[in-house]
């Protein structure tokens, strides 16, 4: 087995199992005990802190990143345990700030407190490890349940259920089976080398369309807007000048949806192509609004002009 660091940093996986409502605290000691029935010594932890995940910012995904960073040499894979409420934007963040990895890098968490009773964390964890130890697995993923999700593509889509998670607009990348894991796809042939990043710009904002509501109050220092249109990415005519407005300050305007599966295509309907023949507007095309969010915060660090911050957010 491949040496493992084991990064914990609070949710549900860390919550003691009380009638109470629910607050993580430090877990390192209940890990360090479970992680003896994996048979397995070489697994090192450190918990650089311990948050409900709806207290994660952008300081804290570059912190995690500097902890894998830092230890990239020394290690075969890192396991993450997250909170559930964030962990898609930790998983998408992530896989921007650690490009080609050839070792895997897996968040995982759980639906249930590690010691309750029925818990889903056990299994979580311990497919996670085994993951994280496969020769086959690589970049940066989400292991929860029976699968495990390309980062860029997970959503978290029942608020309470086990299954929590799924794969959005791409297969999942394997599962777990009771004859170990099966991979979807052969590992993929690398091209150049990891690559590393610790700067993000956290002056981003997401607004969600309603039918015939006022245009949104966006704040004076936002450097990219991501617009969540009806359908494939449609916005109604009257909010034009809201676009043009945008587009006078100086703002990036993304253009999505608030459908979960298929993804924008501004081109298909004349309301969506019509704005992209009169303003500079990028289509998101089948990014989830978790990595769109995310990229568009890791463009802005990278980018001085609007063709620059487009080549970034889409990967060009």
């Amino acid at each position: 087995m491949n040496k493992i660091l084991l990064i914990t940093t609070g949710g549900t996986i860390a919550c003691p199992d009380t009638d109470k409502a629910r607050s993580p605290k430090n877990f390192s000691k209940t890990f360090s005990q479970s992680l003896s029935k994996h048979e397995t010594q070489d697994i090192e932890i450190v918990e650089p802190f311990c948050l409900d995940s709806t207290n994660m910012t952008p300081r804290h995904y570059i912190e995690l990143a500097k902890i894998i960073i830092q230890n990239y040499g020394g290690f075969g894979g890192f396991v993450i345990t997250h909170g559930t409420d964030t962990l898609a934007y930790a998983a998408a963040v992530l896989s921007c700030l650690i490009e080609n990895s050839e070792k895997p890098v897996v968040l995982t968490g759980s639906m249930k407190p590690f010691s309750a009773e029925n818990s889903d964390a056990p299994k979580n964890l311990h497919n996670a490890l085994l993951y994280a130890s496969d020769s086959r697995a690589h970049g940066v993923s989400v292991v929860f349940g029976r699968f495990a999700y390309d980062a860029a593509h997970v959503s978290k889509i029942r608020t309470t259920a086990i299954n929590a998670f799924e794969s959005v607009n791409f297969p999942p990348l394997a599962s777990f089976e009771r004859e170990g894991i099966v991979f979807t796809e052969p590992k993929a042939e690398y091209i150049g080398t990891v690559r590393f990043y610790e700067t993000l710009d956290e002056r981003v904002e997401a607004v969600f369309l309603v039918p015939k509501t006022l245009p949104p109050i966006i704040r004076n220092d936002t450097r990219a807007v991501i617009i969540l249109g009806f359908g494939t990415g449609g916005m109604p005519e009257y909010l034009e000048g809201f676009l043009k407005e945008l587009v006078e300050r100086g703002i990036y305007i993304i253009m999505s949806t608030q459908v979960l599966r298929g993804g924008s295509n501004l081109s298909l309907y004349e309301v969506g192509s019509g704005i992209m023949e009169k303003y500079p507007v990028i289509d998101a095309g089948k990014m989830t609004v978790e990595y769109a969010s995310m990229r568009a915060m890791f463009a802005l660090s990278l980018s001085d002009s609007f063709e620059d911050f487009r080549r970034i957010f889409l990967n060009e």
